[in-house]
Formats: structure tokens, sequence, C-alpha cells
């Protein structure tokens, strides 16, 4: 029996195609500064001059391409290159060691590399937009690219983005261009992006694309990028473009509550908060200035963006919302209090993990605990976070929470101390706003008012800083 091969399949067509249906070419796509943007027509004449470069290099269905460049957009530019070449984005934080970029390179099998820099190592085979090199892998030493038979079979695969995963080993989890096309689909049903909204954006686009920037883009929208002196610098490009819709960590809420004028976001519809969890003085502080509530995502690169909160009374400020149309949750092996591990599936799910090669289950499992209260979804913790001190859970991030409402503390993180009666020992370490000493005895005391004995840390370690990933989480041991 003769396969017949699909159509092509690919999100790039689906921007341009939709762009063009509503006749929104001409409109703002990208701004940096006044003198630093792009409209749609002209971005998707440089992505058509980019992809015949490489195509002309020779990237082709499924080489896996390692884009290793800072937010700009010229970087937005080159990653619709690629994905209209049919290959395949791998993309690296620009803060990642080069040792580090050349080992995750060979172990997910990377076959070139774009970057602003030149490595001298590798042989360049093309600059482009006079600051964005191509280096093609393995070329000086006779090496070729052998990619699984699985891995050959997926139809019009992507992005691979690297990921420690659940389990914590290391592994690339793989997305196909109708995955994309899926969950953007979703994850709009309660974003509602359009071709008037001007998007004020924070993140990374290294961890924070597919489902984000591909969908601004998708609905005709208009990206204001933060320059890289935040908060000044995003003051700067507001007051040229306001913004209709965040998309930041807690972190960016908290500092733009106490450094910007009101009058820079009075056009802000929704501010989505993600990449860590929302405490409510977050919420406090910019909804008292802005009058505007934080709207707290979670955000899974298996799964897409299954949840995002509408509702902000106390009680479900910190919650992720309910489970959007087209997903499915299931809270497994509950405990009294309705705890469990969370398992979803749903539109726009990831096909397979490719290192070791791992199909995706029917359900997806997050690694996470949480509960539902009123159909409202809570998240806990992360299962391996799990502090177990005389054979009671406790999540560190609750402890966390708690903490971070205490005035004069900027940062903290909860960690388990190995104890030989208790088993383990709840240990905080804090950061202060400022330089003063930390007052341990209030801070204990306020925690015996807001949680159980048993989850009060046992220490409190005063430190300059807490170390993070490079997705700017907190760095668990």
């Amino acid at each position: 029996m003769t396969m017949i091969k699909q159509d092509r399949i690919n999100i790039v067509d689906v921007i341009k195609d939709q762009i063009s249906d509503r006749n929104e070419t001409d409109l703002l796509a990208i701004t940096r500064t006044k003198e630093d943007f792009i409209t749609y027509s002209s971005l998707f004449e440089q992505v058509e001059i980019h992809k015949k470069a490489l195509i002309k290099i020779g990237f082709s269905g499924h080489d896996r391409i390692a884009l290793f460049c800072e937010d700009s957009i010229e970087y937005v530019i080159m990653a619709l290159a690629i994905l209209d070449a049919g290959a395949v984005i791998v993309p690296f934080s620009p803060s990642l060691s080069s040792h580090d970029l050349e080992s995750l390179c060979k172990r997910l099998k990377v076959k070139y590399i774009v970057s602003e820099e030149k490595f001298e190592k590798y042989k360049i085979s093309g600059t482009f937009l006079n600051k964005l090199y191509v280096h093609e892998l393995y070329n000086e030493t006779g090496k070729t690219i052998v990619y699984s038979k699985e891995y050959l079979e997926v139809d019009h695969p992507a992005f691979i983005r690297f990921s420690s995963g659940t389990t914590g080993d290391s592994k690339g989890v793989l997305l196909t261009h109708q995955a994309i096309i899926d969950r953007t689909a979703a994850a709009n049903q309660i974003l509602n992006i359009s071709s008037t909204d001007t998007i004020g954006w924070f993140l990374s686009m290294s961890f924070h694309f597919v489902v984000s920037i591909l969908l601004f883009l998708r609905k005709g929208a208009h990206i204001v990028l933060s320059q890289d002196n935040f908060p000044t610098g995003i003051i700067d490009s507001f007051g040229v473009c306001k913004p209709t819709f965040l998309y930041a960590s807690p972190f960016h809420y908290s500092i733009l509550a106490t450094t910007i004028s009101k009058d820079l976001l009075s056009d802000v519809r929704m501010a989505v908060v993600t990449a860590v969890s929302l405490n409510k003085k977050t919420d406090v502080d910019f909804h008292q200035k802005f009058g505007v509530h934080l709207s707290q995502a979670y955000g899974i690169i298996e799964v897409g963006l299954p949840f995002i909160n509408d509702r902000y009374d106390d009680e479900h400020i910190c919650s992720v919302g309910k489970c959007l149309p087209g997903y499915d949750l299931k809270i497994k092996n509950p405990n009294k209090n309705g705890q469990g591990q969370i398992l979803l599936k749903g539109d726009g799910m990831y096909h397979a993990y490719i290192s070791p090669w791992k199909p995706r289950t029917q359900w997806f499992d997050t690694g996470d605990i949480g509960y539902l209260k009123e159909n409202y979804l809570f998240i806990s913790g992360r299962s391996k976070n799990v502090i177990n001190f005389a054979g009671m859970k406790i999540f560190p991030e609750e402890v966390e929470a708690v903490i971070l409402r205490v005035d004069n503390i900027q940062e903290v993180r909860v960690f388990a101390e190995e104890h030989t009666v208790y088993g383990q020992l709840p240990v905080a370490e804090v950061v202060t706003t400022t330089k003063e000493k930390l007052d341990i005895y209030k801070l204990k005391k306020y925690c015996m008012q807001q949680l159980d004995s048993y989850k009060i840390p046992k220490e409190f370690i005063q430190v300059e800083s807490i170390e993070k990933t490079l997705s700017k989480k907190i760095k668990r041991t």
C-alpha cells in the first residue's frame, strides 16, 4: 500500500494567510524603539528572503537548527524563516555557556547553529541581517547527522525545546506545526488576541515563543519588545506604543507596580502571569495602581496553555483557572484534601521526547500536585520538590508564598535538609529588599499565624541571591 504524503502544514503559512485575508499587512508587527520596528508586509518579505538563503545553504525538512540569539526583531525573522524552510528550531537561551551549548547541540543532533557570534571552530556559512551567523556543525570532522527512523517519520516537525522534564532526566520536547496551530487556537479562546492589541513583551523568546509570540503574530497583534535596560527601556517603548495586553512574570509586574506611571498602562485590558507562580501581594499592588488584576496562566511545553485564570476574588486569585475547552484534566491518587497528581490531555500536545525517543502517552503527567475548588485548579507544588517531615508532606511553594507576603522580603527558596529522626526538615533561604539584617523572630511569628507548625522552616538563612535556572525559575536541588 502506497502512503500518500500529506500536504504541507506550516504555522508560517497560517500567519501569512490570516494576515493577508484580513488585509492587515500594513500594520505594525514588532517594535523595539522608535527607529527599530517592522510592519507585517516587511516581516513577510524578510522571512521570504532569509528562507531562500537558508534553503540555498542546505536547510531542509527535519534538520535541527539551534537558534542562539538575543530577543529582537531579527530573532523573529530568523525563527519564521527556519520554520518556513521546513527545518526544526531548537531554541537556546543566549545566557547558555559555550560549553553547554556545544554539549546540547551534540546531544540533540543539531545540524546548524544560527547565532549572533562568530564561533571560529565552526565554518561560517553565511551572514544575515549584518549580525546573525549560520554555522554548520560536524562538517570539518566529516561527521554526519543521523536521525532516528521514528523522528524522520514525523509529519511537519517544528520545534524541539530542551527540557529537564518531570522526571529530572534531560530530554527534547518535539512539537509539530499542527500542534502549534492547535494550541495557539486553544489559548486564544480566553486571551482573545486581535489586530487591535498591542502586546507588552518581557520574557525570553527562547522559552516563550510557541504559544505566545506565534499566537500574537497569527492574530495580527503589535508586539512591543522590552529593551535590555528594564524597566527604563520598557518605559521608553510604552511611551511610543501603550500596551493593551501584558505577558510577563510576577517579577516584572512587581517592578512595574513601583516604577512606572499609571498612565503608561491605562489601556491594558489583560495582564497574564507566567513562568512562576503568582503571589497575592503582587496582584494587590498591581491592581491598586493600575486597576487591572493579574491572570495566572499554567503553561507547559508538552501541553500548551491549558489554564488561564479569569477569577480575581481573594480565594481564587492564585488559581490557574478552569480547564480551557479542548483540554481534559485528571487528578490522580488524590489524598483526603483532594490533592493529587495533575494529568492533562488536549489540543496541541507534544509528539514525543527525542532524547531518548519516547512517544507521548494519552495522558501527560505534569509532575505537579494540585487540587480543584469550584472547578478552578490550584497548584500545590512539584511532586519532586515535596519535603517529607515525619511522614507529613510540605510543599515548598506554599511556604514560599506565605513568606513573600512579609515586608522587605524579595525572594525565598524553601528546601529539604536531611535529618536522621524526622526524615527531612524545611529550611528557607531569604533575600531581602534592603541590606538590613533579617528579623527572624518576626518572620517566624508571621509564619506561625499563617502555616501549620510542621510547615514552618526550622531555619531561616539570609542570602544575597537565589540561584535561578535559565528560564528564571528557582533552581531546586
